[in-house]
C-alpha cells in the first residue's frame, strides 16, 4: 500500500492506495484541525499514523505547496501554514516515524505526476498540467519524467509567464503574470469587480456560471476576456514544453463545459504547432485528488 498527503491551503486530503491505483482510503480534513493547537508537524504524522494503522505501508509521500529541496525533504520556504514547516527536514520525519521510504514534493508537480499515471495525461509523450486555485500552480512531465530544470523552481512557473508588460505587479517580481488573471481568487476578483449584485454571495464563480448557463449576454464579456488570457498563457506553455497534452484542473475547471469550447479554439488559433491543433486540452480527470495520488507514486 502507498500513503499521499496532499497539505493544501485550505484542506489536508489522505489517501491510502493499492499498488494498481485503487484508493483503499482517502479523506479530508480541514487544515485548522492541524494548526489550532500542538505542533503543526507532530499532528500531520499523528494522522498519517492513524489513518494507515490497519495497512502494511510500502512507502509514502507529502504534496505541499512552497520551495522543496526533492533531494534532502526540506521545505526551503513556504507563505500561509506552511510557513510553520520551513526549515525542517519532512522526508526524515515521515521516514523514521513510519519507518518506510518517504518523498516529499510540490504540490503541482505531484498533481501532474498524478494525472500523468492515472489521469488525463495517461500515454502523453509531454505533458504540461496547470492549475487554476488560490494560485496558479504549473508542472511538466517529459519522457516519463517530472521536469526539474535546474533548481527547485524548474518547470514550476507557468504561472509567471507575464501576458502584460504593462500588467500589475506580481509579489515575484515580474509584471503582468498569468497567475494575477486566472487563478480562481483573480477570475472571482474580475467578476467581483464588474458585477456588483455578487457582493453578497459567498462562493461568486458558481453563481457567475449559472448566469452563463441561462445565456445571460451582459456576463459573457468578463467569460471571454478570462479565456483570452488562459489562452496566451497556455500557448506560451505549449512553446516553450513542446507537450502533446495540457491538462486544466483545479476548481474553476469545474465549469469546463463554458470555458473549454471557445478556450480550444483560441489555442489551436495561436499556437504554433506541427501540425496545427495537435496539442489536446483536456480537463483534470483526478480532481482534487490529483496531488495524493501523484505523490503516493512518484517514489
Amino acid at each position: 500500500m502507498r500513503l499521499g498527503i496532499d497539505f493544501g491551503g485550505t484542506n489536508i486530503k489522505t489517501g491510502i492506495f493499492s499498488e494498481d491505483g485503487k484508493p483503499v482510503v482517502f479523506m479530508e480534513n480541514k487544515l485548522v484541525e492541524f494548526t489550532e493547537r500542538g505542533d503543526l508537524l507532530d499532528n500531520l504524522i499523528a494522522n498519517a499514523k492513524s489513518v494507515s494503522e490497519n495497512y502494511e505501508l510500502n512507502s509514502g509521500g507529502l504534496a505541499i505547496k512552497g520551495l522543496i529541496n526533492t533531494e534532502t525533504g526540506v521545505l526551503e520556504d513556504d507563505i500561509g501554514a506552511g510557513a510553520l514547516l520551513a526549515g525542517k527536514n519532512l522526508k526524515e520525519a515521515f521516514s523514521r516515524e513510519l519507518n518506510i521510504p518517504f518523498k516529499v514534493e510540490n504540490d503541482a508537480r505531484a498533481y501532474a505526476w498524478g494525472e500523468y499515471k492515472f489521469g488525463a495525461g495517461k500515454g502523453s509523450k509531454a505533458m504540461v498540467c496547470m492549475t487554476l486555485g488560490t494560485g496558479f500552480g504549473c508542472a511538466v512531465i517529459v519522457d516519463g519524467k517530472p521536469f526539474y530544470g535546474s533548481d527547485v523552481l524548474g518547470g514550476l512557473l507557468g504561472g509567471h509567464i507575464s501576458i502584460d508588460r504593462n500588467g500589475n505587479e506580481c509579489p515575484c517580481g515580474n509584471r503582468g503574470c498569468l497567475e494575477l488573471y486566472c487563478s480562481a481568487t483573480a477570475f472571482t476578483k474580475r467578476v467581483f469587480d464588474a458585477y456588483p449584485e455578487f457582493e453578497n454571495i459567498d462562493d461568486i464563480l458558481p453563481a457567475f456560471f449559472k448566469k452563463i448557463s441561462n445565456k445571460e449576454k451582459k456576463y459573457f464579456q468578463t467569460l471571454y476576456s478570462f479565456q483570452d488570457d488562459l489562452a496566451i498563457g497556455v500557448v506560451n506553455a505549449i512553446h516553450a514544453y513542446g507537450p502533446d497534452v495540457v491538462v486544466l484542473g483545479g476548481g474553476v475547471m469545474n465549469s469546463a463545459q463554458f470555458i473549454l469550447p471557445r478556450l480550444i479554439e483560441l489555442i489551436h488559433k495561436r499556437a504554433w504547432t506541427f501540425p496545427r491543433k495537435k496539442v489536446q486540452i483536456k480537463v483534470s480527470q483526478l480532481g482534487s485528488r490529483a496531488a495524493a495520488y501523484g505523490i503516493a507514486f512518484l517514489n
